[in-house]
């Protein structure tokens, strides 16, 4: 992992208050990590380091696009991703109080840097969406081939699967 010490944040020379790192995340990034589910694409790291006296607030802002497969029709397309993450590096002992807390990273006194290449790669994973399918056309239809579409009688599926229950809300907008 030689190649990602550009993630190495050095504290001990930084004044109080804010500092900003911006990150570019391509395919080199993501094959340091072995099960990452993200190969290809461009994000975007703003990271906002905003120095306390004891306490490190690390704010990222996450953006950009990976390639993606769609789930619906499996043709690969641009995914857009965003994502906002605020992480709490404190210096000293791990207390028992904030053992269980995810957003609490400890580091030691001896610490001089903080390495933020995990903690980037976790919240890009974040910002996955569940469901990954091509966007949906201005006209309300699927952004997928429609040929495959066809073929796996999607379209069709969906209108059936709607319960006759919702039609009556439909109606309160027209009142």
């Amino acid at each position: 992992m030689k190649d990602l010490r550009a993630y190495q944040i050095p504290f001990v020379g930084l004044k109080l208050g804010e500092h900003h790192f911006n990150f570019v995340l391509e395919s080199s990034f993501f094959s340091h990590f072995e099960e990452s589910l993200v190969n290809e694409g461009q994000v975007f790291v703003d990271l906002t380091f905003d120095k306390k006296e004891r306490l490190f607030v690390l704010n990222f802002d996450i953006s950009g696009s990976i390639k993606s497969e769609c789930d619906r029709c499996g043709q690969p397309f641009d995914l857009p991703i965003h994502g906002n993450y605020t992480i709490y590096v404190k210096v000293g002992d791990e207390r028992e109080e904030d053992k269980d807390n995810e957003d609490v990273v400890w580091i030691s006194e001896g610490d001089s840097m903080v390495d933020v290449a995990e903690m980037i790669y976790e919240f890009v994973h974040l910002s996955l969406p569940i469901k990954k399918t091509h966007p949906d056309l201005k006209n309300g239809e699927p952004g997928c081939d429609p040929e495959i579409i066809k073929l796996l009688g999607i379209a069709e599926a969906e209108k059936k699967d709607i319960d006759p229950r919702w039609d009556i809300l439909k109606n309160l907008s027209k009142n």
